[in-house]
């Protein structure tokens, strides 16, 4: 099973991104664009430089949100994560890396590692001779430098969560609806919790769960993580969603209101998009990562 490559001439074609800075230049900033590398290719690159994988999301299960990206010249691996209709994974070549040529792979998500049908060649950076200095000049910009962002961003339509990292925004009194369609959990066997709800909720529903969650008026603008709470297994993060400041008045229902302070048991911690990003390996991923 080969990852496809994008018809040429659109921003569907398989590319392998490097950007960034090296030596005495300052570190380039992340909203710099990437430079593209065509599939099996070898890019030169400089220690330091921020390395992306870019390839078009599609129905095959060739690639999916949480496959790795790895190389010897990295610092560390990556994961691909949707960004619209693409998957797209960053890494930062290692200021320690040696001159020569190193591959790129994708590999298992984390918990799947014996899917070897994941694991493949996509191509190769060679490393470009560095001296002591560079080499310290490379290790001061990257740790300036902001941590990836793990967020991922589906298409319009994509039911939430499509990932534990499918970030939604919503304001402070509004709502989400939250679906799970992978049978992970039967109706009233599931319940969500998390500090920016109202009250915890049940999921229900016949193999295809659902609830809808009310978000507290009072809830701070940041990022909230949403627990799945089921009978008889550990709680785990299963959704993490934005909330921005409540508009002028807002007022929870009052059977909905936990007060501040109270301490409450759930409180433990802070259909299309599937067929996108390949609906046969993202649910094998999700049952064999819980």
């Amino acid at each position: 099973m080969a990852v496809k490559p994008m018809a040429a001439g659109t921003a569907a074609a398989l590319t392998v991104l490097l950007s960034g800075g090296a030596g005495g230049a300052p570190a380039a900033p992340p909203a710099d664009p990437p430079r593209p590398l065509p599939s099996g290719a070898e890019s030169p690159a400089r220690i330091g430089e921020r390395v992306g994988v870019t390839t078009e999301a599609h129905v095959s299960g060739d690639a999916f949100s949480g496959v790795r990206v790895t190389s010897p010249a990295f610092a560390a691996e990556a994961e691909l994560r949707m960004d619209g209709d693409l998957l797209v994974a960053v890494a930062t070549v290692s200021c320690t890396a040696e001159p020569g040529s190193y591959e790129v792979r994708f590999a298992p998500p984390r918990g799947n590692e014996n899917a070897s049908d994941i694991d493949r060649l996509w191509g190769s950076v060679r490393v470009t001779p560095a001296d002591a200095a560079e080499r310290a000049e490379c290790d001061r910009q990257v740790a300036r430098r902001q941590p990836e962002s793990q967020e991922e961003r589906y298409p319009p339509g994509t039911v939430w969560p499509a990932s534990p990292w499918d970030v939604r925004t919503v304001q402070a009194g509004g709502q989400l609806k939250a679906e799970d369609g992978l049978e992970m959990g039967g109706d009233g066997g599931v319940e969500l919790s998390s500090p920016g709800f109202t009250r915890p909720v049940v999921m229900r529903g016949d193999k295809h769960v659902s609830a809808t969650v009310r978000i507290r008026c009072d809830a701070r603008p940041g990022l909230y993580t949403v627990l799945w709470n089921e009978d008889g297994k550990p709680a785990r993060i299963w959704a993490r969603y934005r909330v921005t400041a409540a508009a002028p008045g807002c007022q929870d229902p009052p059977e909905a209101v936990l007060q501040v302070g109270q301490k409450a048991p759930w409180l433990l911690g802070g259909g299309a998009a599937l067929a996108v990003v390949g609906a046969a390996g993202y649910a094998l991923f999700r049952r064999l990562s819980r």
